[in-house]
């Protein structure tokens, strides 16, 4: 399939865009297409664009889309990192958007943008409301970073949530402001995390206050081992364990319990619960100002583990943690 008419002059446009990195802000924008075929037709433009730039490009699209954009973009597909959906939205909504924060902050070049092509995909695991929890995420973890986010959701779904969870929409080649734009803290509100599922009877637990601190450092690290944790990640979930206790008993009720699981996988997932309650909606997503100390633990024992997930409801807040092998 060739380039659709017009799209050389579009990737003109859009190269300066895609070279200047830093110096551009953030891009997150809805791309509604009817087929795989026009969603290729909206896409090659920006990311031809970002490919001729030099800029990291990652996609995440469902095989027939995938297909289209490849055969759109020709022999400069080849430099696309191509990821599967299935792959990517195993975790958590909030873990993805933080994923993708990663990617850009960690850049071996920031001078160079980098654009992301992730598809609302079909995936029968997913829990209601996820794209809207990963959208309204996505606008405040990747605040200020040098990145394209381009997500493509299919013009028969929701578009008016497509509409308050990006700030334009790519239709006919062109970037569309979009006027009904809501602020991510309404929109998560509205599509709260699903509580904890139970993950049955743990593999340790300790019930802990300031002066037992050490105690749970010393049942993590003795437990890790059998989760499969080498010792530098052993060492990770000791670290973002006690960030997250030590915050119970300073900054909440003054106690806490801590739950440990071996998963069947290698990986430990590791539970801290108290009976404060966290008015945090986007818990770990956003570093802490230089200035100050509050959420450096929740930051910091996201940037150590794999998943962290917080809930707070009538009997506390839990804080769970998944750490897996390296």
């Amino acid at each position: 399939m060739r380039l659709p008419i017009g799209a050389e002059v579009e990737r003109g446009m859009d190269h300066d865009v895609a070279r200047a990195g830093a110096s551009h802000p953030t891009v997150h924008e809805g791309v509604p297409y009817a087929s795989g075929e026009r969603l290729a037709a909206e896409l090659a433009g920006p990311v031809g664009a970002a490919l001729s730039a030099g800029g990291p490009v990652v996609a995440v699209l469902e095989q027939a889309n995938r297909v289209a954009l490849a055969e759109a973009l020709g022999p400069a597909a080849a430099a696309v990192e191509w990821l599967e959906p299935e792959e990517v939205h195993r975790v958590p909504a909030f873990t993805v958007a933080m994923r993708w924060a990663r990617l850009t902050r960690r850049a071996p070049r920031p001078e160079l943008r980098t654009t992301v092509i992730a598809e609302h995909a079909e995936l029968p695991w997913l829990e209601p409301g996820h794209w809207a929890r990963l959208d309204a995420a996505l606008n405040v973890a990747l605040a200020d970073l040098p990145i394209t986010m381009l997500c493509a959701c299919r013009d028969d779904g929701d578009l008016e949530l497509l509409r308050a969870t990006h700030t334009t929409l790519r239709v006919g080649g062109s970037s569309l402001p979009s006027d009904t734009r809501r602020d991510p803290v309404q929109v998560v509100t509205e599509y709260p995390p699903p509580p904890p599922p139970d993950l049955g009877t743990p593999l340790a637990e300790l019930t802990f206050t300031l002066t037992s601190l050490p105690a749970v450092r010393r049942l993590v690290a003795a437990t890790a081992p059998a989760a499969g944790l080498d010792g530098e990640r052993s060492a990770d979930l000791v670290l973002a364990v006690n960030e997250i206790a030590t915050n119970s008993v300073e900054h909440g009720p003054g106690a806490g319990r801590l739950r440990l699981w071996a998963r069947e996988g290698p990986g430990m997932v590791a539970e801290v619960h108290d009976v404060g309650r966290m008015d945090v909606p986007f818990p770990g997503l956003v570093a802490p100002s230089p200035s100050g100390e509050r959420g450096r633990g929740l930051w910091l024992a996201s940037e150590l583990s794999d998943v962290l997930q917080v809930w707070s409801d009538h009997t506390g807040t839990t804080v769970r943690l998944l750490t897996e092998p390296r």
